[in-house]
């Protein structure tokens, strides 16, 4: 794989209700960059977006080892407001699925290959050197014509495809045969771009990512057009501590805050590899072989994201939990009682509601020695 984009600036900010700041922008970039995300897509070019220049400009001369990328349409003024911002990649978009083309455009394939073909002859003319083309509904295209298209682009000069699966129907086995496919008749770059309509977006990026695609789009906590994309901080953790990629995964948890106040939406505690309840344990069981190998139930060291292990002692402990937190506390006796002790411990729990701080376990363990 070549890497992630991180597209939360782009495909993130279409999402109901988020409006990003240019100071937000910038300091979502800036954590990007140490967490060493390879590209991020900086915006959609449009005149309309006024700080696009003062963002682009900004980045292109603080992070040289970045790559920085505009979404366009195939739309000639486009195209010419985005090279005049000199991305690194300019990335066009184009329907494939005949749902789009014919029901939400009213146009035809005919139409579509057109566009593309003008679309990349003004590429050239604008002395765009990196393109991109994003296949719109690709997962719900018909293969002849999908194609097409791709045979359209890489003859334009395209360097790279990038698959949607717009409305998030596909499963990771549809998304590796595509890439199968694709990667047998073409000799040119691939990415995916996943949307999580079925819970399976960073499933999908993932199974791309293993098919032989090189880029993978992702956004900050799956920010996104309805259910949202592939989570950027679940791809870069498995890839980091599963397959040994080097993203400075101790950053993901600071970039979910950030955005989390941005959006004002709270992190759930439960999130996978940002929740801050991930490594926390009650279960006797688990915590008995936790206390023993900390690998049989965590798959990578909690400092990886920069959490911390917590074991709780409620409702749920055993005998053998009780004993090892008595010895830990220094607790006078009480072991010949352990079973009455656990009983009371779990009952005084249930009726809290939560397991009990170290104190009240001692002054349990104190009561039962009376």
């Amino acid at each position: 794989m070549k890497g992630l984009i991180d597209t939360t600036l782009r495909e993130g900010a279409q999402t109901t209700g988020v409006s990003f700041s240019l100071r937000q922008k910038r300091e979502i970039v800036q954590i990007l960059v140490r967490t060493g995300i390879e590209e991020i897509e900086l915006g959609i070019a449009t005149p309309l977006d006024l700080e696009l220049p003062r963002l682009m400009a900004g980045c292109r001369a603080e992070y040289c080892h970045t790559s920085f990328s505009l979404w366009s349409m195939c739309r000639r003024s486009d195209i010419e407001y985005a090279a005049a911002l000199e991305p690194d990649i300019l990335s066009l978009s184009i329907p494939v699925s005949d749902l789009h083309i014919f029901k939400k455009l009213r146009k035809s394939r005919g139409w579509v290959l057109r566009t593309l073909r003008e679309a990349l002859t003004w590429t050239k003319d604008c002395g765009i050197k990196r393109l991109s083309l994003g296949l719109e509904d690709a997962t719900r295209a018909e293969a002849g014509f999908l194609t097409e298209v791709m045979d359209a682009a890489v003859e334009g000069g395209v360097s790279r495809l990038r698959f949607a699966d717009t409305v998030g129907i596909a499963s990771p086995l549809t998304i590796i045969n595509l890439f199968k496919h694709a990667r047998a008749d073409y000799d040119l770059e691939f990415g995916i771009h996943t949307h999580n309509d079925f819970g399976m977006a960073t499933a999908n990026c993932l199974a791309a990512l293993e098919a032989g695609a090189d880029w993978a789009d992702v956004t900050i906590m799956g920010l996104g057009e309805r259910a949202g994309n592939a989570r950027l901080e679940e791809a870069a953790a498995y890839l980091a501590l599963q397959k040994g990629r080097f993203y400075r995964t101790e950053y993901l948890p600071e970039l979910s805050s950030l955005l989390s106040e941005i959006i004002n939406e709270p992190v759930p505690a439960r999130q996978p590899v940002v929740g801050r309840d991930i490594f926390t344990c009650e279960t006797g069981l688990h915590i008995q072989g936790l206390e023993r190998d900390p690998e049989t139930y965590e798959p990578y060291p909690p400092h990886k994201v920069g959490a911390v292990r917590r074991l709780l002692y409620g409702r749920k402990i055993g005998r053998h939990n009780l004993r090892q937190r008595l010895l830990s506390l220094a607790c006078p006796s009480g072991f010949d009682n352990i079973n009455e002790l656990l009983g009371q411990v779990r009952d005084r729990t249930a009726k809290l509601g939560r397991p009990l701080e170290d104190a009240e376990l001692m002054a349990l363990c104190r009561q039962e020695v009376v």
